[in-house]
């Protein structure tokens, strides 16, 4: 039998990333007794790599509608990128990434330039979109079979070329799974 000894013992090398799975790891195995799961990435920020000008969680507004969001302006070049390492439950079925997409109020952008939001899950392109219109748009996105998995899901922006006034923000980005 393992104690909890021995299993702070074995934890006390590991890297930081290491210690951010096992607590992903452990996060969802309390999970897993729940009827539903799920998994709010927003919550989950501080373990998140991040890359791009910008990028934080805050609220957003966007044509006048204020929600919790994770913020991501592209930089001058490339795209702004945050990625997450999401252990999904043994049980987890049917599970959906639903999220909604905006450019915050008072972005200047012009209507003929466009910002593209991208996901990929461990690598490969999931979900993308170009975007010049402010309003929040809503998605559901079925995801892959990934149960029992550890997960790479990546939220992108890209500026097409132009970053300026590319005020990109991801509403309430989370993971649903219907059964387990």
């Amino acid at each position: 039998m393992t104690t909890i000894e021995e299993i702070t013992g074995l934890m006390r090398g590991l890297s930081a990333e290491n210690l951010a799975r096992v607590r992903a790891f452990v996060a969802s195995l309390r999970e897993a007794h729940a009827a539903a799961w799920s998994f709010d990435f927003l919550e989950h920020f501080a373990e998140a790599t991040r890359a791009g000008m910008e990028v934080k969680v805050a609220d957003a507004t966007c044509a006048n509608v204020t929600r919790p969001a994770l913020w991501e302006h592209p930089p001058m070049r490339g795209s702004a990128t945050v990625g997450y390492l999401v252990p999904i439950p043994a049980g987890a079925r049917q599970v959906t990434l639903k999220f909604a997409i905006g450019i915050r109020d008072g972005a200047e952008l012009p209507p003929d330039r466009f910002i593209a939001f991208r996901v990929l899950v461990n690598g490969w392109k999931l979900w993308s979109a170009v975007k010049t219109t402010r309003a929040w748009e809503e998605h559901a996105v079925e995801m892959p079979q990934l149960s029992s998995d550890l997960a790479r899901i990546e939220f992108i922006t890209d500026s097409l070329g132009d970053n300026r006034w590319n005020w990109a923000v991801w509403a309430e980005p989370r993971l649903e799974s219907e059964e387990q």
